[in-house]
């Protein structure tokens, strides 16, 4: 009797810790790709603007990329 109560107890342990592992996977690494994906647009517009060749025009061309990134992460939230 007491080693079934033991077989019980472990396998509702091992369940518990198996659904609390399966539950934080995915929301975990969601959040982490709309990130990523956020970075990733930043990075291209980032590349076009270094073809600009007039400073000013190349700086308010990445600030720009900057804010849109920024909104992007801000909506992954």
């Amino acid at each position: 009797m007491k080693r079934s109560g033991i077989l019980l107890k472990c396998s509702l342990m091992f369940l518990v810790c198996l659904g609390t592992i399966a539950a934080a996977g995915p929301a975990a690494s969601a959040k982490n790709r709309c990130k990523e994906r956020c970075n990733d647009i930043y990075r291209v517009r980032k590349d076009a603007c270094k073809a600009i060749p007039i400073k000013y025009e190349r700086h308010r061309c990445e600030d720009s990329a900057k804010r849109t990134r920024n909104d992007c992460r801000h909506r992954c939230r």
